[in-house]
């Protein structure tokens, strides 16, 4: 199934899929497809579909054991979600996906390295979250995580339990839906991050965004092509909003890697003038 497809004409252009609800994620090749960090290392290290589940246990078991060496704060036992988020945080490998609410943060992101066509994946999150519950639903999921989905209420510590096992227990449903931690690391917060999460591992991430699509869905999941000269432009006008790696990743890292990206050092203004 192909998603709808735009391709910007100019850097403002993006502005107008701007949309309240939605989230957003960059890639700096137009052409990469929609995968998590996990599918890539199982496809890295050849692990077959059906024992991706024991691999990914494994990795969690061995995070959770090793973390409290390099860290003070240490998550509740029960914090699944909480887990998996500083897995991702640190690069180690899950099954959640990196988004954000700022259109203008993806195309940082898709941007700042690109030296082709790039692209900011978007796609409906009250939408996803819909049909993902319609989805669990008749895959027979049932219990207090399932039965708060409609009401959208506020995400608690003691949620995050139950609600791994909408995608940690059977039965396993082919979906993905947008879910984060109780507590938000720094990163998080800056980025205004979220996560997409898919509930079966054994099969793609595209397949289980797939299976959401329904007719007339394709309204609620957008590519945005940058083309290279446009997304050449981008990188100045964001860095002239504020949003540069100084800004998203705060710190010394942050901003010397900045400096490689864009800076108005490349195009100083000259201050001279005759008297």
């Amino acid at each position: 199934m192909e998603f709808k497809t735009v391709t910007l004409k100019a850097w403002k252009d993006i502005r107008k899929y701007s949309k309240h609800g939605w989230l957003y994620r960059g890639h700096r090749e137009a052409h990469w497809e929609l995968e998590s960090s996990l599918e890539r290392c199982c496809r890295r290290h050849k692990v077959e579909p059906g024992k991706r589940r024991e691999l990914e246990g494994r990795l969690f078991r061995e995070f959770r054991r090793t973390y409290p060496l390099y860290a003070k704060h240490i998550p509740e036992r029960d914090s699944v979600i909480e887990w998996l988020s500083l897995m991702q945080h640190y690069g180690a490998p899950t099954r959640l996906l990196d988004f954000t609410y700022s259109i203008h943060v993806a195309a940082y992101f898709a941007t700042e390295e690109a030296e082709n066509d790039s692209a900011v994946w978007g796609i409906d999150a009250k939408w996803a979250r819909k049909r993902a519950y319609q989805l669990l639903r008749a895959a027979g999921k049932s219990g207090l995580a399932i039965d708060r989905m409609p009401a959208g209420k506020g995400f608690e510590q003691d949620d995050e339990k139950p609600t791994s096992g909408l995608f940690f227990d059977k039965p396993y449903a082919r979906a993905c839906w947008p879910i984060n931690g109780f507590r938000l690391n720094e990163r998080l917060l800056i980025q205004r991050g979220a996560f997409l999460v898919c509930g079966d591992i054994s099969c793609s991430f595209k397949e289980n965004i797939i299976r959401l699509m329904e007719p007339g869905a394709q309204d609620h999941i957008l590519k945005i092509v940058i083309p290279k000269k446009v997304g050449q432009k981008m990188i100045k006008e964001l860095f002239s909003m504020g949003i540069s790696r100084t800004s998203l990743f705060p710190g010394l890292d942050g901003f010397s890697e900045s400096l490689g990206v864009w800076h108005s050092a490349y195009k100083p203004i000259r201050w001279g003038f005759r008297p």
